[in-house]
């Protein structure tokens, strides 16, 4: 455990929904795309129908180029937000490995503590055994 943990989570839930939401906006972007190819072969098929027919088809075409430009703009606007929801992904990642290597800098500073810590107990009973046993000498000496 760190203090850096919670901080490390909730940037951890911020990476994973910047993802879902470019999931989602790709699902969106391929979404319009497909209408856009269905909307140019239905538009070719019925230009194809309208010739052999005589009325005029003026009004239909206006409300075909209308709803194309309805598919352009809204990929316009997809394409935007995926653009800004990438941008947002990259800071987001950036953080939350800025955040991981505090972690793991708290984490080497705490064992390296610990360790230095271990290593004075084991010299303080080494001192302690070499006094004694230097003592006990000097009384046998003595």
């Amino acid at each position: 455990m760190t203090p850096f943990d919670t901080a490390l989570r909730v940037q951890r839930r911020e990476v994973d929904a910047v993802k879902v939401s470019i999931s989602v906006e790709v699902e969106r972007i391929t979404t319009l795309e497909t209408q856009a190819r269905s909307h140019d072969a239905t538009v070719q098929h019925e230009r194809a129908l309208a010739y052999a027919l005589p009325f005029a088809s003026d009004a239909w075409t206006a409300r075909m180029k209308a709803e194309r430009r309805r598919l352009d703009e809204a990929a316009y606007l997809a394409q935007a937000r995926l653009g800004r929801l990438r941008a947002q992904a990259v800071e987001a990642y950036g953080t939350m490995r800025a955040i991981e290597g505090a972690a793991e800098r708290y984490e080497d500073e705490a064992e390296r503590v610990l360790s230095l810590a271990e290593q004075s107990a084991i010299d303080d009973i080494a001192a302690a055994r070499f006094l004694r046993a230097r003592a006990s000498i000097r009384k046998r000496s003595a």
